[in-house]
């Protein structure tokens, strides 16, 4: 209320400030003296002041309060932010007013496995994606069908004074083994995996990771197991490194990603082997909100890689032309490139008493769209070959971006591969 009654109070003074008035005052020469946050009624405000570069005391900088507008995006807290900075007697009062999605909600599982109708799996999950209000996410979910499983994930991004995080995540489930050596079996995992890391400043993450699981395989596969038996045990650690200054996780137009990794799973002499790589993607603005997106992924190994671990294409990476074509490796390179433009720049949208039953959550709805061109390649290869120009699939097309609210974007596009064969993608989530 009390909160309420300051706002009101400045703006029925009408002294409003815009970025836009110029004339009579400069905006990076005012002093922000207060900032009051607006429409969090769920998130502490201390969430959203750890994420800003802006504090009080100040000048008031155009440029670096959108990138606060879209670090505060990024949390996936917020369906919209505004910015409102207002002139008062001493400097400036900054109105930062936000629009809360929904946070603690039971959902439906329904998806398609390696993007095949046929290979369904449903089931259903409860999330709470804001816990007490400070941005911390606990799911738990089941689902049936193919490739059944459950699970439970705890993620906190802030812990303490120094910035440290954890994750942990509790699992079992039953999957069809990927490798292209054997007829397709069933693979039944059950494990645990725990994060811990740190977070320095706003852009650079370092983690450690441990994880234990206990992988089986039906017996007339067994040999598909490094210890032959069935059942591989396998304790695992690894290390992590991010360094992330996009803009918007939801669509990158600027900035860049850089993550590095080693990791070793098992540790006894007959079980023993490493996987290390990067990930570099880089976003570079052009005229008129177009973009350049470039990204280079290398997974790499070293020591006897069992059949479930190793590297594909097709699955949860693919090359847009040869998207139902599945190779394994050892290793894999992943090349990509896409151009993307805004067509419809994204607009706020009110359901209003259309849905009465969404309540404020059916307000401030994104839509935009935005298209692509885009350049993928993709190769894998065992530790025994050398990497070759032939090993690689490539394929090119276009496509358009829908920003919807919570799928954030879906993706309709058209690839052509090396033979100039078409194909159609349906698919959510942006690319890279």
């Amino acid at each position: 209320m009390k909160k309420a009654f300051i706002v009101l109070f400045i703006y029925f003074s009408g002294i409003v400030l815009t970025f836009a008035q110029t004339k009579d005052v400069k905006p990076d020469s005012m002093i922000i003296k207060k900032m009051i946050f607006i429409g969090n009624e769920k998130t502490k405000d201390v969430v959203l002041r750890r994420e800003m570069k802006t504090k009080v005391g100040d000048k008031l900088d155009k440029k670096k309060l959108e990138e606060d507008r879209k670090r505060l995006l990024n949390l996936q807290l917020f369906n919209r932010v505004e910015f409102n900075p207002m002139q008062a007697d001493d400097g400036v009062i900054l109105l930062i007013i936000v629009a809360e999605r929904w946070f603690l909600f039971p959902y439906p599982i329904f998806f398609f496995n390696e993007h095949e109708w046929k290979k369904v799996s449903y089931g259903a999950g409860i999330v709470h994606q804001n816990f007490r209000g400070m941005d911390i996410q606990i799911d738990g979910a089941f689902w049936l069908g193919y490739n059944p499983g459950i699970s439970l994930y705890y993620s906190n991004p802030w812990i303490g004074a120094r910035n440290f995080f954890t994750k942990i995540k509790i699992f079992s489930n039953k999957v069809k083994s990927k490798s292209l050596e054997y007829n397709r079996f069933d693979e039944t995992h059950h494990g645990i995996d725990v994060t811990f890391g740190r977070r320095w400043g706003y852009h650079t993450y370092l983690a450690v990771n441990t994880g234990y699981q206990q992988l089986s395989v039906p017996d007339e596969f067994k040999t598909a197991t490094i210890s032959g038996s069935g059942t591989d045990r396998l304790p695992s650690l690894g290390f992590a490194f991010r360094y992330d200054t996009r803009d918007l996780y939801q669509y990158p137009r600027s900035g860049m990603r850089f993550d590095a990794y080693v990791a070793q799973a098992g540790f006894s002499e007959s079980l023993n082997f490493v996987r290390y790589g990067i990930d570099a993607r880089v976003y570079q603005p052009l005229l008129a909100g177009a973009s350049l997106a470039l990204r280079s992924a290398f997974d790499l190994s070293q020591g006897q890689i069992p059949v479930y671990g190793k590297t594909f294409i097709g699955y949860s990476e693919r090359v847009r032309g040869y998207f139902n074509t599945r190779r394994e490796g050892d290793n894999r390179a992943i090349l990509e490139a896409e151009l993307r433009f805004p067509i419809l720049p994204i607009r706020y949208f009110d359901l209003g008493d259309k849905a009465y039953l969404l309540g404020p959550y059916g307000d401030n709805l994104p839509f935009g769209i935005s298209a692509g061109l885009f350049y993928d390649a993709g190769a894998v290869w065992n530790q025994s070959q050398t990497l070759h120009e032939r090993n690689f699939l490539n394929g090119f097309g276009a496509g358009l971006h829908l920003h919807v609210p919570y799928v954030d974007v879906l993706r309709l596009e058209y690839a052509f591969n090396k033979e100039r064969n078409g194909q159609f993608i349906f698919d959510i989530g942006v690319y890279f």
